[in-house]
């Protein structure tokens, strides 16, 4: 009976033992597939890594840790232990098979950042983004955020022609912002958003979603830059000037609330974003019913695109070329005044509605980067119909300013030239740029101009000292001569001004 019941009990553990044993191999083989996917993704990302060495050692870490959890799986394959131990083990490996996939995210988003073309924030369909920031993930990789932004405080001094007093010398904090981006539930939908915490700026800047269903199309809902000037589009961390100039400043969009259409196509040589926006600038509701309609495309010439930004601060060992193209219609709601001048009746046709003028702007522009040299070219021309707001008998103070030909219309063109050498790679950069433009007096995307209308013109010649340091600018300094004039008569008094501003960037 005895002899009976050891049988037995034997029988019972050995069998217990063998369903452990059938369960340990069961779970094997599912962590054994993860770790086969973790390793073929490894490989695909090693080349990415190669030229980056933190990130290639990375890869090369998470690689043998793949190694060292497959010998494991091996040893306990050939080892027999209790149920309990079985199920125990089985558990610790699948955690860390977890853990090697949250590592294997971190990872993958790190090299994508640094290495991978990416739709870029503000237009152009694409371009390079520097890993910046805070970044913050789910464990399953499906959500993250990370923290940005930057100061740019200054000091800048303002002196008449002759030098022969001091206008004004003034410390400021030109921007203070923070930003919020990532992706929401998966690498198709993503957001970002941007703050102004400095004075006098709008607080919110931008905030819109990107809905990517393949590279050659991705949906943007939202707050962004209307995409019509390569100059606005480029960030004001990635400018090598501190400012745009005189011309491009007064003759951009805003940002604005809108849909677009953006994506890149034939391998990335041809970008695009088109699509329609309020025309009434950021954070404010349509003011008519119309809306701005705004194209642009960026075709690659020569070598590897390049994003809006300035300064070859990568050192290009080959030739680059690219060039873009954009285009923008837009009904325009009369202003109650034209810079000082008041507009006596903006409803001509007494509908009761407040009169357009209707205006067609186009750009052109090119940019050249090889071993540190960085030439740019930008051309704006825009076309104003002003059709009967002009003939009216009230508004004869306008119209000689507006329109001194009669024919209804207005007519602004503008050219930047930017030209910048690092003398010493990554760290030392030299620049100048010369730019000259007819001065609007209809503000576009919301902005309201404050020249004098009699100064017409404006030519601005600008010098540049910047100091780089990991890819940015930390602080520089700048020299510009402004120098307004008449197209016709005498020029305006005290037409002639120096700048000289010293600015630093702090980045988070």
């Amino acid at each position: 009976m005895q002899s009976s019941k050891l049988t037995t009990s034997l029988a019972l553990a050995l069998g217990l033992l063998g369903s452990g044993s059938f369960a340990f191999a069961q779970n094997k083989g599912g962590v054994q597939a993860e770790l086969e996917s973790i390793k073929a993704e490894l490989v695909s990302l090693r080349a990415s890594a190669a030229t980056t060495p933190t990130l290639a050692q990375a890869v090369q870490e998470l690689s043998s840790k793949v190694v060292v959890l497959e010998m494991a799986l091996e040893v306990k394959m050939r080892s027999v232990e209790s149920v309990t131990e079985t199920l125990e083990k089985v558990e610790m490996l699948e955690a860390k098979v977890t853990t090697l996939q949250t590592e294997l995210e971190y990872l993958r988003t790190a090299i994508a950042n640094v290495e991978q073309p990416a739709v870029a924030p503000h237009g152009g369909g694409g371009g390079a983004e520097r890993s910046r920031g805070m970044k913050f993930t789910t464990g399953d990789g499906r959500y993250s955020m990370t923290l940005g932004g930057y100061v740019q405080p200054r000091n800048q001094v303002d002196l008449p022609q002759d030098f022969s007093s001091l206008d004004s010398a003034t410390f400021s904090l030109r921007r203070a912002r923070l930003s919020l981006r990532g992706k929401a539930g998966s690498d198709r939908l993503r957001y970002e958003t941007e703050f102004e915490l400095g004075s006098g700026g709008t607080p919110l800047l931008d905030y819109y979603m990107d809905m990517r269903y393949r590279d050659e199309l991705t949906v943007r809902a939202g707050q962004s830059k209307l995409p019509y000037t390569r100059s606005f589009l480029a960030s004001s961390t990635q400018r090598a000037f501190h400012e745009l100039s005189e011309t491009q400043d007064l003759q951009r969009y805003d940002r604005d609330i809108g849909v677009w259409a953006l994506g890149k196509v034939l391998d990335g040589k041809l970008r695009y974003i088109a699509g329609v926006a309020n025309g009434s600038g950021p954070n404010v509701q349509n003011t008519n019913i119309d809306v701005a309609v705004a194209a642009r495309l960026e075709g690659v010439v020569l070598g590897e695109y390049i994003a809006p930004g300035y300064g070859d601060v990568d050192d290009s060992d080959e030739v680059r070329l690219t060039v873009g193209l954009a285009a923008v219609h837009d009904l325009v709601r009369v202003p109650a005044s034209l810079s000082g001048i008041d507009v006596e009746n903006r409803d001509v046709d007494g509908d009761g509605i407040t009169d357009n003028v209707r205006a067609v702007s186009t750009a052109i522009d090119g940019q050249l980067r090889y071993q540190g040299l960085d030439l740019s070219l930008e051309a704006t021309w825009r076309h104003e119909r002003w059709g009967s707001i002009l003939e009216h008998d009230d508004n004869g103070n306008i119209a000689a300013a507006v329109d001194a030909s009669g024919k209804g219309h207005r007519n602004y063109l503008g050219f930047t030239a930017e030209a910048t050498y690092f003398v010493m790679p990554k760290k030392l950069l030299i620049g100048s740029r010369i730019s000259h433009g007819r001065l609007p007096l209809l503000g576009l995307g919301g902005r309201i101009p404050a020249q004098d209308p009699l100064a017409q013109r404006a030519m601005q010649f600008d010098g540049l000292l910047q100091l780089y340091r990991d890819g940015s600018r930390r602080v520089g300094f700048t020299y510009s001569l402004l120098n307004y004039n008449a197209q016709d008569g005498v020029d305006p008094d005290n037409d002639i001004s120096h700048a000289f501003t010293v600015e630093a960037q702090l980045l988070l």
